[in-house]
């Protein structure tokens, strides 16, 4: 799959990394798995800077949908993307404008600066 996610349990953390290129299935179901897994008061970091094959703007309208369409018990966890410059940069900034409102989101051109970014942020 080429999205790698791991859950870091103690820190409240999710890290997700795609690799290659990636469909809005793979998206999709990646979205699942941080849904079943209770994970959004975690914070996280989707580190997309080398797809090779971003999606596309109504995938990441989907996505938006169906993240904001979950009711959640806890606030949500702050989300900082990893980004290249190009589409995949594109995509993460809609999404944060879509999905701003449930917590904080930002994007980042490097690991570290999000990795200050979420620090910075209580862990829910």
């Amino acid at each position: 799959m080429p999205i790698h996610i791991d859950f870091f349990h103690p820190s409240r953390l999710v890290i997700a990394v795609v690799r290659g290129a990636i469909t809005a299935e793979d998206v999709r179901e990646s979205v699942q798995q941080f849904l079943a897994s209770d994970v959004l008061h975690y914070r996280k970091i989707i580190d997309i800077a080398s797809p090779t094959a971003p999606l596309d703007s109504a995938a990441v309208h989907m996505l938006a949908e169906l993240v904001l369409s979950r009711a959640v018990s806890r606030p949500r966890g702050a989300l900082a993307f990893v980004v290249s410059p190009g589409q995949a940069a594109d995509n993460a900034s809609t999404f944060a404008q879509l999905t701003s409102a449930e917590r904080p989101v930002k994007v980042f051109h490097s690991l570290h600066a999000a990795r200050k970014w979420l620090d910075e942020h209580p862990i829910a």
